[in-house]
């Protein structure tokens, strides 16, 4: 009966998304080629650890494709990857797969087909990485893990303010070097003739650092903030997770919607990061508790029995 229930589901679906082992529904008689033709306008989504290859039989994890595709080792120190502080390839996986199922969309308005959609967790993991291969072909160097500090930038750290808080600081180009070291009454670090450049700048880190950690350490958090505000300076506090809930700009412009869970708790969670005509999305429909809508959808279908399911 559930498997005849699926069927029906999927006689006038517009998208499967399934994430079970290579074949499984296949064996089910649920596979891309069964339901293709049942139903042709079908897009048949599937979420994998590996595309088609020598690696699909393999069970996959965010961590494990962070492990072999390179974003641990980056992340980390050598000897000791680390997987990113969030699960990356769970996220852009879906991302990337909802992406397919968009264009499949557009393909299916002109030739009335659907399409299989694949999006891979290892793939996904190798985009990621594609600067850091770029640049070891490029540059004839593998680059080493971010976690060593080799910045492009003369000023891109992160500095002690005078209450003992942390903020980063960057600063990137020609006009905001000068500014910035006129603002910290630093003027002979902007006239010096070994910094004009950035390459300049950044060789000479070693000692024009130091000077600018003490100019900034005058300075308590909010201050520094402040100055570096009114200056135009990138600069950021460092935040924990725990503190978007209070943030600002989250809070004023809509960028926490009200979910509720299937327990009933009400959490302030972030949206969609997108806005349409400058709107911010609003909450659609919050997360169901498992089997929520099924008496609704199967009466939809007309299904027998449907009554008293949920």
């Amino acid at each position: 009966d559930g498997l005849a229930l699926a069927r029906r589901l999927l006689r006038d679906a517009d998208v499967l998304v399934e994430n079970f082992r290579p074949g499984a529904l296949d064996k089910l008689g649920l596979g891309w080629d069964a339901l293709r033709v049942e139903n042709p306008r079908l897009i048949y989504a599937s979420c994998k650890g590996f595309l088609p290859g020598p690696y699909a039989h393999r069970t996959a994890l965010d961590e494990v494709v962070q492990m072999m595709g390179g974003l641990a080792y980056m992340t980390g120190l050598p000897g000791k990857p680390m997987r990113a502080g969030s699960s990356v390839n769970d996220l852009m996986g879906g991302t990337f797969a909802a992406l397919g199922i968009l264009a499949a969309v557009i393909e299916r308005g002109r030739t009335g087909l659907g399409k299989h959609v694949q999006a891979g967790l290892f793939e996904n993991t190798a985009f990621l990485v594609a600067q850091h291969m770029a640049q070891a072909r490029i540059m004839g160097e593998a680059p080493p893990p971010m976690g060593i500090r080799r910045p492009a930038w003369a000023v891109y750290d992160i500095f002690d303010a005078a209450d003992g808080a942390q903020v980063f600081v960057g600063v990137v180009t020609d006009t905001q070097w000068q500014v910035m070291c006129r603002a910290f009454d630093l003027p002979d670090l902007a006239d010096d003739p070994r910094l004009v450049t950035q390459a300049q700048r950044v060789a000479a880190r070693d000692w024009t650092l130091p000077r600018i950690a003490a100019a900034f350490g005058t300075l308590d958090k909010p201050a520094l903030m402040a100055r570096c505000e009114a200056l135009g300076l990138p600069y950021a506090p460092i935040a924990a997770p725990v503190d978007l809930f209070d943030d600002p700009h989250l809070l004023g412009s809509g960028g926490l919607v009200p979910v509720t869970l299937p327990d009933g708790q009400v959490l302030p969670l972030p949206g969609l990061p997108l806005s349409l005509d400058g709107e911010r999305l609003p909450l659609r429909r919050n997360p169901p508790g498992a089997g929520e809508h099924n008496g609704e959808i199967m009466a939809e279908l007309g299904w027998p029995g449907s009554r008293g399911l949920d």
